[in-house]
């Protein structure tokens, strides 16, 4: 099931977003409405939910959606923000939270099919598994919980948001295992995932929990390239 916030105190945004979602060929998708981002940031609190796409107007009263989209972000860094607005220039100041894309008012049918489709798939995508047996189990991790892989010799080590893992296999293997649009080499020895990059400099990758990777010379030019196409694709530019 994909689970949506809409969060809009313009009711007839907020009824037109709701109408479209109603007409998807989709089955299996929930959605809640919100008139503010107070009465969002209450009800994720006193109800421990969590939703998997988040659609914000950025200009709100009181709490607006960048504030909002801050408070989601502490509690969920997987989730997808969609930043609804009547103004280009709020999209260089909201990076920090990570959005996925932007919506410039006002709504259009095709507009709202072309964001909700691009986070449809990457929802998809970043579900996908990761199979490896480890002495003698089975074991299966979801991409968007892979942090990187770190080949040596003969074995993996198997980095998680959870904790580490350890088998035999070789690092070249493990490329034609996973998603080329999501991982990176930056290394002979490390396999990245994208999602989880802040920020590459000339000597190395720094992920969004503060851990350094090194970037050899060989792979340099290659991750920066790709890492910006997977940005502008991520933020929808």
């Amino acid at each position: 099931m994909i689970t949506i916030a809409i969060c809009d105190d313009d009711k007839l945004t907020a009824n037109y977003m709701e109408e479209y979602i109603l007409s998807l060929p989709i089955k299996d998708i929930f959605y809640d409405i919100f008139m503010t981002g107070h009465d969002l940031m209450n009800y994720l609190e006193n109800n421990n939910v969590r939703y998997n796409i988040y659609i914000l107007d950025i200009e709100m009263p009181g709490i607006n959606g960048i504030e909002t989209a801050s408070h989601i972000r502490r509690k969920d860094k997987n989730a997808l923000i969609i930043f609804s607005t009547d103004h280009k220039e709020y999209v260089y100041q909201v990076f920090e939270v990570l959005p996925f894309r932007f919506i410039i008012k006002p709504l259009t049918k095709e507009r709202l099919t072309t964001v909700l489709y691009e986070a449809f798939e990457h929802i998809q995508t970043m579900g996908q598994l990761f199979f490896f047996k480890k002495e003698r189990n089975n074991f299966q991790i979801p991409f968007r919980d892979i942090l990187y892989f770190e080949g040596n010799g003969r074995k993996v080590r198997l980095n998680t948001v959870t904790g580490e893992h350890e088998f035999y296999s070789r690092l070249r293997d493990i490329t034609g295992k996973v998603d080329a649009n999501l991982f990176l080499q930056i290394h002979i020895s490390y396999l990245v995932n994208m999602e989880h990059i802040h920020s590459i400099s000339e000597s190395e990758v720094l992920l969004d929990n503060h851990i350094r990777l090194p970037i050899s010379k060989k792979f340099r030019q290659d991750a920066k390239m790709q890492h910006l196409k997977y940005m502008e694709w991520r933020c929808g530019h």
